[in-house]
């Protein structure tokens, strides 16, 4: 176990603060022995955009979308969204048309857009998912 994790376990256990744990970790980054850990590599430009929106009201199910988008088509992809679903991107300040546009700039792996919503007032449930393949 590197002392990073070990830091973050303690951290987890509740033996650091969290500022303990940031002075410790920021001790480390000075530490020519201690291995550097690299950013998210670019994936390149993408191929694919991935949407997966889940909407329920009150176990009631009001929209459901799983679709996998040229990049090409995915400008368009709001189009044929229903319109529950494009609430609930609205809802979350998601603007799927200006995500597309960074789409063509390099991106990181994993997902972009990673929401669970859980409204017990309403009774709304959601869960929103974007990513690039």
């Amino acid at each position: 176990m590197s002392e990073r994790q070990r830091i973050l376990t303690m951290l987890q256990q509740g033996n650091l603060t969290p500022e303990e744990a940031d002075r410790l970790l920021a001790a480390l980054e000075n530490d020519p022995n201690e291995p550097k850990t690299e950013p998210p590599k670019a994936k390149g430009n993408a191929d694919l955009l991935r949407i997966h929106i889940d909407v329920k009201e009150h176990g009631e199910q009001k929209a459901k979308m799983n679709v996998n988008v040229p990049l090409g088509l995915a400008k368009f992809a709001g189009r044929f969204m229903p319109e529950s679903a494009r609430k609930e991107l609205d809802a979350q300040g998601i603007d799927l048309a200006g995500l597309v546009e960074q789409l063509e700039h390099d991106l990181p792996d994993g997902p972009l857009v990673d929401i669970d919503v859980d409204d017990e007032k309403d009774g709304t449930n959601a869960q929103i998912r974007i990513e690039v393949i």
